[in-house]
C-alpha cells in the first residue's frame, strides 16, 4: 500500500496549492471596487448574442448594450466570472489550510511509529515505513550489463562504474546517501531496452528519476547518436527535471563536481 504513504511532494503541492490561491483571492478582492454597478443579460439570438445591462436587482430586462459600449458588457461578464472564481477559490482554500494542518499533525505513518516497541513488533504496519521503502526498491534484481573494458572504477560502497565522470556522480550519490542502480534496463518504445547509467529513488518525494551522463559532446558522431537517444527518451515520457536528468561534458569542459551537487541537491533531495 505504498500508495498511502504521505510523501513531502504531495506536501508541498498543497503548501503551493494553498498560496496561489491566497494570491488570486487577494488580487480579485482588490478588483472588487473597479467593476460597474450592476448584472449582464445575454441573449442568445441564433447566429449572434445581445447583451443588457441590468443596473438594479429588480430590473429584469435591463437596457440594450450597443457594440460601441461593448466594454460595459465584458466588465459586467468579467465582474461575474471573477466573482464565482473567488467564491470557489475561498472555499478551496478553506479545505486546504484545514486539510494541510490535519496531515501534519496526523499522518497515517505516525500511528505505527508511536505503537510500543512490544507491539510493533505483532503488528503488520498498514502505511510502509521510509527505510522499507528504500529497502525493497534496492532489492530489486536485474541482470548486471558485463563489463569488457579494463579500467576499473569502484565507488566508495564497491560498485563498478564505467568511467571516472560515473564514478563522480556514483560517489557524491552515495555521499548525500540517494539511493540508486546503476544501468538498471528499461525498454523505450522506438529504441528497445536501454541501460540508463543511474536510476535514483528521491526519498523524500517517492519518485523515481533515471539519469543519463553524456561524457564525449565534442565528438559529432556520438552527440548526434545520443541527441536522438534523448528525443526516444521524451516520446517515452521522459522529460529533464520531472522524471530524467541528463549531464554533459566534452574536453574543453570537463564534468564540474560542483555541477553534479547542484542537480543532486535540486532533484534528488
Amino acid at each position: 500500500m505504498n500508495g498511502l504513504r504521505m510523501n513531502e511532494g504531495f506536501k508541498e503541492q498543497v503548501r503551493e496549492r494553498k498560496e496561489a490561491l491566497e494570491k488570486l483571492i487577494k488580487l480579485l478582492c482588490e478588483k472588487e471596487g473597479n467593476y460597474p454597478e450592476g448584472t449582464l443579460r445575454v441573449v442568445d439570438k441564433k447566429s449572434y448574442f445581445q447583451y443588457y445591462w441590468r443596473r438594479e436587482a429588480t430590473d429584469t430586462n435591463g437596457s440594450y448594450v450597443p457594440k460601441d459600449h461593448m466594454a460595459i458588457a465584458s466588465a459586467l461578464a468579467q465582474k461575474d466570472y471573477d466573482q464565482k472564481v473567488l467564491a470557489k477559490a475561498r472555499e478551496e482554500y478553506k479545505l486546504l489550510a484545514k486539510y494541510g494542518e490535519y496531515i501534519s499533525e496526523n499522518a497515517l505513518e505516525d500511528v505505527y511509529a508511536g505503537l510500543h516497541r512490544g507491539r510493533k513488533m505483532i503488528v503488520t504496519p498498514l502505511v510502509p515505513e521510509q527505510d522499507k521503502i528504500v529497502a525493497e526498491w534496492l532489492a530489486e534484481s536485474y541482470e548486471p550489463m558485463p563489463f569488457t573494458e579494463n579500467t576499473e572504477f569502484y565507488t566508495g560502497n564497491e560498485i563498478r562504474v564505467r568511467s571516472k565522470s560515473e564514478l563522480i556522480i556514483a560517489n557524491l550519490l552515495e555521499q548525500y546517501g540517494v539511493p540508486y542502480k546503476y544501468e538498471k534496463p528499461i525498454y523505450l518504445r522506438g529504441l528497445g531496452q536501454v541501460r540508463p547509467d543511474f536510476t535514483c529513488l528521491n526519498v523524500r518525494l517517492g519518485e523515481e528519476y533515471v539519469w543519463e551522463h553524456f561524457g564525449m559532446m565534442d565528438n559529432a558522431g556520438y552527440a548526434n547518436k545520443n541527441i536522438e537517444k534523448i528525443s526516444i527518451y521524451q516520446q517515452n515520457g521522459f522529460f529533464s527535471g520531472k522524471n530524467m536528468i541528463a549531464t554533459f561534458e566534452s574536453s574543453q569542459t570537463p564534468l564540474s563536481s560542483k555541477m553534479i551537487k547542484g542537480v543532486i541537491e535540486e532533484y534528488l533531495l
